[in-house]
């Protein structure tokens, strides 16, 4: 059977994006600075997102964050060959 999972980070104060959202800055102004924890945490932290990614399967988005997401792809897509 599958299994359908939804993760999503949130601040303390309930904040998924900074202020100010742009193209350029999809998280908003220092929007980064949110999910940092997730991705530069050391290698407890890698080891963490290795084994919540190993077994994606597909990805669901909605229309802002597919739209943000494509100057990040490359000639493969949005997740290489």
């Amino acid at each position: 059977m599958t299994k359908v999972a939804f993760n999503i980070s949130m601040s303390l104060d309930g904040f998924v994006t900074a202020g100010n959202q742009t193209r350029e800055e999809p998280l908003g102004k220092n929007g980064e600075f949110l999910h940092e924890w997730f991705f530069h945490s050391g290698a407890e932290g890698y080891s963490y997102v290795q084994r919540l990614t190993s077994n994606v399967g597909s990805v669901i988005c909605g229309r802002k964050c597919y739209d943000d997401s494509i100057p990040y792809w490359d000639e493969n897509g949005p997740t290489g060959p």
